[in-house]
């Protein structure tokens, strides 16, 4: 087995556990919010992780203060999109949302040890960013089935994305697809944002 290989499977554990941990104390915070979505983030190197959440209440909220700060850069029709509902500023930007794992989680643990294993042996850990994808894709949706994020998360759209970088798109796209069911994955991937 190569280096990054036997590397990513000792992580895969440890990652499943640290997003179990991170997702019971998050799951909390939410106090009756809805959950609609859940994203793991990476960066364009893969030597960071974070678990980001999202519910409808703490979306209506930053939809509202966003569009004030960007309103004079809009057309009237953009505004009337916004406020109806057609078009979210926020809904599927993770780095935008209400909840996540925080600073003193155990996924920051993980993004030490990626961080080390890249800084030791970076020509290899460039070659395999996509088996680190499929791999966090495995572990997400492992979790998923085992019913981690709620009883009832058949509605919450899951997906992994990149916080810089190329093809964060197709890689939430790719992500979701795997992760979710075809309804679900099929109202994502069909999304609107601002200028479309």
């Amino acid at each position: 087995m190569k280096v990054m290989e036997k590397f990513l499977n000792k992580i895969s554990k440890k990652l499943c556990k640290a997003i179990k941990k991170d997702a019971k104390r998050v799951l909390k915070e939410l106090d009756g919010e809805e959950l609609y979505s859940v994203a793991l983030v990476t960066d364009s190197d893969c030597i960071s992780l974070y678990m980001a959440l999202n519910t409808y209440e703490y979306l209506e909220t930053a939809d509202e203060e966003y569009l004030e700060l960007v309103r004079e850069d809009l057309t009237e029709a953009d505004i009337n999109q916004i406020k109806s509902g057609v078009i979210c500023l926020t809904k599927w930007l993770p780095d935008e949302w209400g909840y996540s794992d925080g600073e003193t989680s155990a996924l920051n643990k993980i993004s030490r040890l990626l961080y080390k294993k890249e800084e030791t042996v970076p020509e290899e850990y460039e070659k395999n960013k996509k088996l680190f994808l499929e791999m966090v894709i495995t572990v997400f949706k492992d979790l998923i089935e085992d019913k981690v994020f709620g009883k009832d998360s058949e509605h919450v759209t899951f997906f992994v994305s990149m916080s810089d970088g190329e093809g964060i798109y197709d890689i939430e796209n790719y992500s979701a697809k795997m992760l979710n069911s075809q309804k679900v994955y099929e109202e994502f991937v069909n999304r609107k944002e601002l200028g479309e």
